[in-house]
Protein backbone atom coordinates (compact mmCIF):
# COMPACT_ATOMS: atom_id res chain seq x y z
CA UNK A 1 0.00 0.00 0.00
CA UNK A 2 1.78 3.63 -0.98
CA UNK A 3 0.68 6.67 0.20
CA UNK A 4 -1.86 7.46 -1.86
CA UNK A 5 -3.96 4.62 -0.59
CA UNK A 6 -3.55 5.87 2.58
CA UNK A 7 -5.18 9.79 1.80
CA UNK A 8 -8.26 8.63 2.09
CA UNK A 9 -8.19 6.98 5.42
CA UNK A 10 -6.23 9.79 6.95
CA UNK A 11 -8.52 12.23 5.81
CA UNK A 12 -11.29 10.11 7.31
CA UNK A 13 -9.84 10.34 11.20
CA UNK A 14 -8.73 13.78 10.91
CA UNK A 15 -12.72 14.69 9.87
CA UNK A 16 -13.92 12.81 12.74
CA UNK A 17 -10.69 12.00 15.45
CA UNK A 18 -13.02 10.56 18.14
CA UNK A 19 -14.28 7.67 15.51
CA UNK A 20 -12.83 4.50 16.57
CA UNK A 21 -13.74 3.22 13.15
CA UNK A 22 -11.95 5.22 11.34
CA UNK A 23 -8.92 5.57 12.88
CA UNK A 24 -9.13 1.54 13.56
CA UNK A 25 -8.94 1.30 10.00
CA UNK A 26 -6.30 3.35 9.37
CA UNK A 27 -4.10 1.39 11.56
CA UNK A 28 -5.15 -1.66 9.64
CA UNK A 29 -3.52 0.33 6.83
CA UNK A 30 -0.75 1.83 8.05
CA UNK A 31 0.49 -1.96 9.68
CA UNK A 32 0.05 -3.12 5.96
CA UNK A 33 2.48 -0.49 5.03
CA UNK A 34 5.38 -0.98 7.81
CA UNK A 35 4.82 2.31 8.62
CA UNK A 36 5.53 2.27 12.74
CA UNK A 37 5.91 5.85 13.51
CA UNK A 38 2.60 7.12 11.99
CA UNK A 39 1.03 3.62 13.15
CA UNK A 40 2.42 4.33 16.77
CA UNK A 41 0.81 8.72 16.93
CA UNK A 42 -2.69 7.18 15.08
CA UNK A 43 -2.66 3.94 17.98
CA UNK A 44 -2.16 6.43 20.83
CA UNK A 45 -5.77 6.97 21.23
CA UNK A 46 -6.59 3.78 21.65
CA UNK A 47 -3.27 2.38 23.91
CA UNK A 48 -5.36 5.54 26.24
CA UNK A 49 -8.86 4.26 26.14
CA UNK A 50 -10.62 2.34 29.30
CA UNK A 51 -11.87 -0.37 26.62
CA UNK A 52 -10.25 -0.44 23.13
CA UNK A 53 -12.15 -2.04 20.44
CA UNK A 54 -11.36 -6.08 20.71
CA UNK A 55 -10.24 -5.96 17.09
CA UNK A 56 -7.55 -2.98 17.85
CA UNK A 57 -5.55 -4.98 20.53
CA UNK A 58 -3.41 -7.35 18.01
CA UNK A 59 -2.97 -4.39 16.22
CA UNK A 60 -1.83 -2.39 19.55
CA UNK A 61 0.53 -5.38 20.09
CA UNK A 62 2.11 -5.52 16.83
CA UNK A 63 2.88 -1.81 16.96
CA UNK A 64 4.14 -1.89 21.05
CA UNK A 65 6.81 -4.19 19.87
CA UNK A 66 8.02 -2.87 16.79
CA UNK A 67 8.42 0.12 19.54
CA UNK A 68 9.71 -2.28 21.86
CA UNK A 69 7.42 -1.50 24.94
CA UNK A 70 7.53 -5.30 25.57
CA UNK A 71 5.42 -4.98 28.79
CA UNK A 72 2.73 -3.05 26.99
CA UNK A 73 2.97 -5.87 24.45
CA UNK A 74 2.30 -8.22 27.22
CA UNK A 75 -0.45 -6.53 29.16
CA UNK A 76 -2.34 -6.30 25.35
CA UNK A 77 -1.72 -9.49 24.59
CA UNK A 78 -2.93 -11.06 27.67
CA UNK A 79 -6.30 -8.93 27.46
CA UNK A 80 -6.60 -10.01 24.26
CA UNK A 81 -5.91 -13.25 24.84
CA UNK A 82 -9.03 -13.75 27.45
CA UNK A 83 -11.63 -13.55 24.89
CA UNK A 84 -9.06 -15.48 22.36
CA UNK A 85 -7.25 -17.91 24.15
CA UNK A 86 -6.66 -19.54 20.83
CA UNK A 87 -5.09 -16.97 18.66
CA UNK A 88 -1.88 -17.59 17.22
CA UNK A 89 -0.57 -14.14 16.36
CA UNK A 90 -1.67 -12.81 20.09
CA UNK A 91 0.36 -15.99 21.58
CA UNK A 92 3.52 -15.57 19.23
CA UNK A 93 3.39 -11.71 20.29
CA UNK A 94 3.36 -12.40 23.90
CA UNK A 95 5.91 -14.83 23.41
CA UNK A 96 7.70 -12.49 21.58
CA UNK A 97 7.43 -10.10 24.24
CA UNK A 98 8.30 -12.10 27.19
CA UNK A 99 11.28 -13.14 25.28
CA UNK A 100 12.50 -10.37 25.54
CA UNK A 101 11.74 -9.48 29.21
CA UNK A 102 13.68 -12.69 29.87
CA UNK A 103 10.97 -14.53 31.08
CA UNK A 104 12.15 -17.55 28.83
CA UNK A 105 9.75 -20.16 30.41
CA UNK A 106 6.70 -18.41 29.91
CA UNK A 107 7.43 -17.47 26.43
CA UNK A 108 8.29 -20.76 25.98
CA UNK A 109 4.19 -21.87 26.69
CA UNK A 110 2.90 -19.12 25.05
CA UNK A 111 5.14 -20.48 21.54
CA UNK A 112 4.01 -23.95 22.85
CA UNK A 113 0.56 -22.94 22.44
CA UNK A 114 0.72 -20.79 19.28
CA UNK A 115 2.55 -24.06 18.13
CA UNK A 116 -0.86 -26.12 18.85
CA UNK A 117 -3.04 -23.56 16.73
CA UNK A 118 -0.74 -22.88 13.52
CA UNK A 119 2.47 -25.29 13.01
CA UNK A 120 3.04 -24.46 9.88
CA UNK A 121 4.89 -21.12 10.64
CA UNK A 122 8.33 -20.26 10.11
CA UNK A 123 8.76 -17.67 12.76
CA UNK A 124 6.82 -19.29 15.60
CA UNK A 125 9.10 -22.10 14.85
CA UNK A 126 12.37 -20.03 14.82
CA UNK A 127 11.32 -17.87 18.22
CA UNK A 128 10.35 -21.34 19.98
CA UNK A 129 13.86 -22.38 19.14
CA UNK A 130 15.29 -19.19 20.04
CA UNK A 131 13.75 -19.92 23.75
CA UNK A 132 14.40 -24.17 23.83
CA UNK A 133 18.10 -22.78 22.99
CA UNK A 134 18.03 -20.42 25.80
CA UNK A 135 17.30 -23.34 28.07
CA UNK A 136 19.77 -25.62 26.60
CA UNK A 137 17.18 -28.19 24.93
CA UNK A 138 19.74 -28.24 22.31
CA UNK A 139 17.83 -31.16 20.45
CA UNK A 140 14.21 -29.49 20.68
CA UNK A 141 15.58 -26.25 19.79
CA UNK A 142 17.40 -27.95 16.58
CA UNK A 143 14.37 -29.51 16.09
CA UNK A 144 12.72 -26.01 15.47
CA UNK A 145 15.47 -24.62 13.97
CA UNK A 146 14.70 -27.26 11.22
CA UNK A 147 11.29 -27.27 10.90
CA UNK A 148 11.76 -23.46 10.60
CA UNK A 149 14.02 -24.30 7.54
CA UNK A 150 11.36 -26.31 5.81
CA UNK A 151 8.62 -23.93 5.86
CA UNK A 152 11.02 -21.29 4.75
CA UNK A 153 14.35 -22.65 3.12
CA UNK A 154 15.27 -18.81 2.66
CA UNK A 155 16.10 -18.04 6.29
CA UNK A 156 19.26 -17.31 7.23
CA UNK A 157 18.69 -17.02 10.83
CA UNK A 158 17.33 -19.91 10.95
CA UNK A 159 20.27 -22.09 9.48
CA UNK A 160 22.60 -19.88 11.60
CA UNK A 161 20.93 -21.31 14.90
CA UNK A 162 21.05 -24.77 13.63
CA UNK A 163 24.70 -24.04 13.16
CA UNK A 164 24.94 -22.62 17.20
CA UNK A 165 23.23 -25.60 18.11
CA UNK A 166 25.28 -28.07 16.61
CA UNK A 167 28.61 -25.87 17.00
CA UNK A 168 27.63 -26.36 20.99
CA UNK A 169 26.61 -29.85 20.71
CA UNK A 170 30.13 -30.31 19.10
CA UNK A 171 32.10 -28.97 21.73
CA UNK A 172 32.89 -31.40 24.54
CA UNK A 173 32.97 -30.64 28.42
CA UNK A 174 36.86 -32.21 28.23
CA UNK A 175 37.69 -29.70 25.24
CA UNK A 176 37.59 -32.35 22.46
CA UNK A 177 35.54 -32.16 19.27
CA UNK A 178 32.82 -33.71 18.10
CA UNK A 179 33.76 -33.87 14.14
CA UNK A 180 29.95 -34.75 13.03
CA UNK A 181 28.24 -31.95 14.88
CA UNK A 182 31.25 -29.76 13.88
CA UNK A 183 30.83 -30.75 10.38
CA UNK A 184 26.42 -29.94 10.61
CA UNK A 185 27.46 -26.65 12.17
CA UNK A 186 29.78 -25.79 9.40
CA UNK A 187 27.07 -26.84 6.62
CA UNK A 188 24.56 -24.59 8.59
CA UNK A 189 26.67 -21.65 8.79
CA UNK A 190 27.34 -21.99 5.34
CA UNK A 191 23.61 -22.55 3.92
CA UNK A 192 23.32 -18.88 6.44
CA UNK A 193 25.79 -17.05 4.68
CA UNK A 194 24.69 -18.77 1.24
CA UNK A 195 21.23 -17.05 2.17
CA UNK A 196 22.45 -14.00 3.26
CA UNK A 197 25.98 -13.15 1.68
CA UNK A 198 28.12 -11.15 4.12
CA UNK A 199 26.43 -12.35 7.30
CA UNK A 200 28.32 -11.45 10.18
CA UNK A 201 27.64 -13.35 13.05
CA UNK A 202 27.77 -16.36 10.38
CA UNK A 203 31.31 -15.67 9.44
CA UNK A 204 32.61 -15.20 12.46
CA UNK A 205 30.97 -18.32 14.01
CA UNK A 206 32.58 -20.59 11.17
CA UNK A 207 35.83 -18.68 11.80
CA UNK A 208 36.20 -19.61 15.47
CA UNK A 209 34.94 -23.57 13.99
CA UNK A 210 38.06 -23.57 11.67
CA UNK A 211 40.06 -21.93 14.24
CA UNK A 212 39.05 -24.49 16.89
CA UNK A 213 39.87 -27.36 13.76
CA UNK A 214 43.64 -25.63 13.59
CA UNK A 215 42.01 -25.21 9.46
CA UNK A 216 43.75 -22.73 6.71
CA UNK A 217 40.09 -22.47 5.97
CA UNK A 218 39.61 -20.47 8.40
CA UNK A 219 41.76 -17.99 7.15
CA UNK A 220 39.74 -17.65 4.23
CA UNK A 221 37.02 -17.15 6.50
CA UNK A 222 38.66 -14.62 8.49
CA UNK A 223 39.47 -12.27 5.60
CA UNK A 224 35.27 -13.03 4.83
CA UNK A 225 34.20 -11.56 7.71
CA UNK A 226 36.52 -8.83 8.12
CA UNK A 227 35.74 -7.12 4.57
CA UNK A 228 31.94 -7.80 5.55
CA UNK A 229 31.73 -5.68 8.28
CA UNK A 230 34.62 -2.99 7.13
CA UNK A 231 31.83 -0.17 7.46
CA UNK A 232 30.25 -1.69 11.00
CA UNK A 233 30.64 0.38 13.77
CA UNK A 234 28.79 -2.38 15.58
CA UNK A 235 31.27 -4.89 15.05
CA UNK A 236 34.26 -3.36 16.01
CA UNK A 237 34.86 -5.29 19.41
CA UNK A 238 34.53 -8.86 16.99
CA UNK A 239 36.51 -6.93 13.84
CA UNK A 240 39.65 -6.64 16.79
CA UNK A 241 38.99 -10.23 18.08
CA UNK A 242 39.29 -11.77 14.84
CA UNK A 243 42.26 -10.02 13.94
CA UNK A 244 43.50 -11.38 17.04
CA UNK A 245 42.63 -15.11 16.23
CA UNK A 246 43.49 -14.95 12.61
CA UNK A 247 46.71 -13.82 13.67
CA UNK A 248 46.87 -17.02 16.28
CA UNK A 249 46.05 -19.42 13.24
CA UNK A 250 48.57 -18.13 11.16
CA UNK A 251 50.98 -19.34 14.13
CA UNK A 252 49.36 -22.24 14.55
CA UNK A 253 49.69 -23.53 11.12
CA UNK A 254 53.39 -22.12 10.48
Amino acid sequence: MDDTDLTPLRQAMQTAPDDLEARLALLQALVAAAQWQEADDVSLPMRQHEAPPHGALALLAIVSGKMERWEEVVQTCQQALELQPDDALLLFNLGTALAHQDDVQAAREAFEKAIEQQEDWAELQYNWGTVLLRQEHYTDALDAFERATELRESYPEAHFNCGNVHAMKGLEANGSLDYYEIDCAINAYKRAIQHRPGYPAALYNLGMLYGRMGSDEGLRIWDQYLEATDALDEEETFRMRAQEYKRDLQDRLR
